[in-house]
Order: C-alpha cells, then sequence, then structure tokens
C-alpha cells in the first residue's frame, strides 16, 4: 500500500513537471512563431500568437514586451499601453535592466506625455523645478499663469545619435532679453537633464552642441559634446580636443546641423504636447543599445583608465589656488561619498567673506567632471550618500537642493528642490533629522600646496 502510494505521488509530480514543462515549449513555439510573423509584418498574425503565449504563461516577460512591441508596430498604442499596464501588475516579477529600458521605449508616448503636462502644470521636469523659488508657487496652476515670468517652448528631437528622442526645453524671458536650452533624456522612464546650454544653440550633425553662436566670429565658439558616460553635455577643451570643434565648425558651415534654437517654437501647453507625442516615431527596440546592466556598465567606466585620478585632483586643487580671487577663501577634502570605494574630491569655497559655495568632482574615463555644484551652510553629505544644500534665512525659512546617487547616470541626480511649495518645510526638516557622515565643517583642510601634496601623498 505504501509502495502504491509512493509511486502515485511521484507519478503526479512528473505530471505537474511535465505539464510545466509543456506550458514553456508551447509558449517558446508560439513567441518564435509570431518573431517570424512580425520580421514579415504580419502583425496581426503576431498577436495572436503572442497573446496565446502570455495565456499560457501569465509571467512570461519577454511574451508580453514581444506583445506589446508587436501593438506598437501595427498602430494599436492604446492596446500597447494596456499589455504593459498588464506587465506591470504581475506579481513576483522583477524586469532585468535590459527589459526595463524595452518597456519604457514602449511605452514612449505616455511617458513622454505624462512628463511634459506635468512640466506644463507644476513647472517640474526631471531633476529641475523651474517654480520652486518663486513666493506664490501655490497658486500657480500652470506654466501659463501671469504669475510666470518666462515663456517655455519645448521640440522633441535625437540629439545624442542613439535613437530615442530627447526632450528639449527652450526658456526665454517674456521680454526677448535671455535665453536657455536644457535638453532631456528618458533612462528608464525618468527625465534627466542632460545640459544646461545659453542660447542661441546649433545642435550638429555629430551631436555637439555649440553654445552663443555667432557665424560671424566662428573661432571662439564653445563647443560641448555629449558624455554617455555621465548622461551630459561637456566641454571640449580647445588644445586637447581642438580637431572635433574644428569638425563641429565645419558641419555647422555646411548646413549639416540637427536642430538649432529657432527651430523650437511651440509654446509648452496640452495641445502642442499630443501633437508632438502623436507625430513622434517609437524606436525599434531590437536596434536600441541598451545595456543588461548599467550599474556594472558605469562602474567599469568609473574606474578604468583612472589610476592617475589623483593628479587630476592635484590640477585641480592647483588650478583653483592660481585662480584664487582675492576675497576668496578655499578649504578641500577627499572622502567616498558614493559607496565606490574611491574618495571624490570636495572643494569648499567662502565667496566674498559671506557665501559658501561647494563643489565635488570625480574622474569617469580618465576626465574630471563636477558631480555637484551647490551653496549655504545646510550642505550634508547623509549615511546613504545622498546630498543636501541650502540656506536657512532669518525668518526660519529654508531654500534648498536634495540630492541622490544614480549609478545609472554615473552621478548626482535632483530628487527634490524647495523652499516656497506646501510642504517643503516640513520635508527639509525631516532631512536635517537624518545622520550625517559629513557637513560644511568637516570640509576643513586650507588649501595650500603643502596640503595637496601631503592629501595625494607627495
Amino acid at each position: 500500500m505504501k509502495k502504491r502510494y509512493f509511486i502515485g505521488l511521484l507519478f503526479g509530480a512528473v505530471i505537474l513537471t511535465g505539464c510545466s514543462g509543456i506550458s514553456s515549449t508551447i509558449a517558446d513555439m508560439q513567441m518564435k512563431s509570431a518573431k517570424k510573423s512580425m520580421e514579415s509584418e504580419n502583425y496581426d498574425k503576431a498577436i495572436k500568437k503572442l497573446k496565446r503565449a502570455v495565456s499560457i504563461q501569465k509571467k512570461n516577460v519577454d511574451a508580453y514586451i514581444m506583445l506589446a512591441d508587436a501593438y506598437v508596430k501595427s498602430g494599436e498604442q492604446k492596446e500597447a499601453e494596456d499589455t504593459i499596464d498588464k506587465l506591470r501588475d504581475l506579481d513576483d516579477v522583477r524586469l532585468s535592466g535590459k527589459q526595463e529600458e524595452k518597456v519604457c521605449l514602449l511605452d514612449s508616448k505616455r511617458i513622454y506625455s505624462d512628463i511634459l503636462n506635468n512640466f506644463y502644470k507644476t513647472g517640474i521636469i526631471g531633476d529641475d523645478d523651474e517654480l520652486y523659488f518663486y513666493s506664490d508657487v501655490n497658486e500657480i496652476d500652470s506654466l501659463d499663469s501671469d504669475k510666470v515670468l518666462d515663456y517655455y517652448y519645448f521640440t522633441l528631437a535625437d540629439i545624442t545619435g542613439d535613437g530615442q528622442d530627447e526632450i528639449i526645453i527652450a526658456e526665454k524671458d517674456k521680454d526677448g532679453s535671455s535665453e536657455y536650452i536644457m535638453p532631456f533624456k528618458l533612462i528608464k522612464g525618468k527625465a534627466v537633464k542632460i545640459g544646461y546650454l545659453v542660447s542661441p544653440v546649433i545642435f550638429a550633425d555629430n551631436g555637439n552642441a555649440v553654445m552663443n553662436y555667432n557665424s560671424s566670429d566662428t573661432d571662439n565658439l564653445m563647443v560641448s559634446e555629449y558624455n554617455s558616460s555621465i548622461v551630459y553635455y561637456m566641454y571640449l577643451d580647445k588644445d586637447r580636443q581642438s580637431k572635433e570643434i574644428e569638425e563641429t565648425k565645419q558641419l555647422i558651415a555646411d548646413n549639416k546641423v540637427i536642430l538649432g534654437s529657432d527651430d523650437i517654437v511651440n509654446r509648452v501647453n496640452p495641445d502642442r504636447i499630443k501633437e508632438a507625442v502623436d507625430a513622434m516615431e517609437i524606436p525599434d527596440i531590437d536596434d536600441m543599445d541598451v545595456e543588461e546592466d548599467n550599474k556594472s556598465k558605469n562602474s567599469e567606466n568609473k574606474n578604468s583608465k583612472n589610476e592617475d585620478y589623483k593628479e587630476l585632483y592635484r590640477k585641480k586643487l592647483t588650478d583653483t589656488i592660481d585662480s584664487t580671487g582675492y576675497k576668496d577663501e578655499y578649504w578641500f577634502k577627499l572622502v567616498d561619498i558614493t559607496g565606490d570605494n574611491r574618495d571624490e574630491l570636495i572643494i569648499k569655497n567662502l565667496y566674498d567673506k559671506s557665501t559658501y559655495f561647494i563643489y565635488i568632482y570625480s574622474v569617469v574615463d580618465g576626465e574630471l567632471y563636477s558631480y555637484f555644484y551647490g551653496d549655504g551652510e545646510l550642505f550634508r553629505v547623509f549615511d546613504d550618500n545622498s546630498i543636501l544644500s541650502g540656506t536657512e534665512y532669518s525668518d526660519a525659512s529654508k531654500q534648498f537642493k536634495y540630492y541622490k546617487y544614480n549609478r545609472d547616470i554615473s552621478r548626482f541626480y535632483m530628487e527634490k528642490a524647495g523652499e516656497n511649495r506646501e510642504g517643503d518645510l516640513d520635508y527639509v526638516n525631516n532631512l536635517l533629522e537624518k545622520k550625517a557622515k559629513l557637513t560644511l565643517d568637516d570640509i576643513n583642510t586650507e588649501l595650500t600646496y603643502d596640503n595637496i601634496d601631503t592629501a595625494l601623498g607627495r
């Protein structure tokens, strides 16, 4: 009897395991067949097969992604979004970095629309808040409000050459006296500011951005190159990168450009947003260069070719001494604030005997770049490697910016800027109660040549 019972249990287990294996096999067959149908642009047939696959295997992430892709290619955007929602609602399912990037690309139209409409209503886009310092910010219901001092325009264009459109915001005073260009890149569905450029700006065909462009003075062009390692536009050095600058000048002379400031003419409002989003093309997910693990990629970028990073710190510190104004005082510190077991360089500047400025530098791919810039006596680095900067005024109000380190972009991303929005004071006071591993007073090594040699090992 016991033997029969054991055999029965074993047979049942085999049946259950076999059913699971059969389901997986059938789903794989449906997906392979669907892929062939998509290659021949028979999207209706592919959709039927992929719907069958997700009904058989309800947690098959790749099947859901393929189904959403088939809907996008067949022009059925609403169905694609519904499929993505179902995928997002699956319990106990975690997407890989590559899967997440693909899902965000397929959901691009909804994501771009949400980001731009939220910007219109609040003045907040990605890691930028255009209105936080307005005293009457809580009374502003959109960028069209008479209380907003600037006009905001936008366009969608691929200025970095990766196949995905960036959001380019143009800010202009109502009297037309000044203008700035702020491009934002979408990374895992989040808008990340990748530059703050002085207009007029021209984006050449090689992706470089030329600021303050003046066709009669091309010898002194300010050219920035998009750096994919830190996801930001960096100035090209006129001595070391003269070839790239000359190439950019020639492209502009030949009218080989992607976009210029004068091309950004649409005011940010719901109607214009809908027009632009409806017209945009969603990139083919199979053509996109997405990384399986951005964290590993950026960790490698940061640590490769950087054996001499201390010499780059030394040059920055000595250059700072050489350029110090007579009213400025400087201190510095080397400390790991990102948890990567390598020190960043922090410089504290007391400007004109009254205001503290903080600069944090790191090295990626053998190049020094600025991690962070902030001001005010509220500066501190917390145990979780986040950063607060800001100023407390005599009436107990506080203006602040709060940053978190984002490994996807190898730099800090501003979580919140605050001063006058409802709840801002409670937000910053809660931050000030957190344990800090570094404060303004801890940056206390006076910037001298001898102290530089001591800190950097000479």
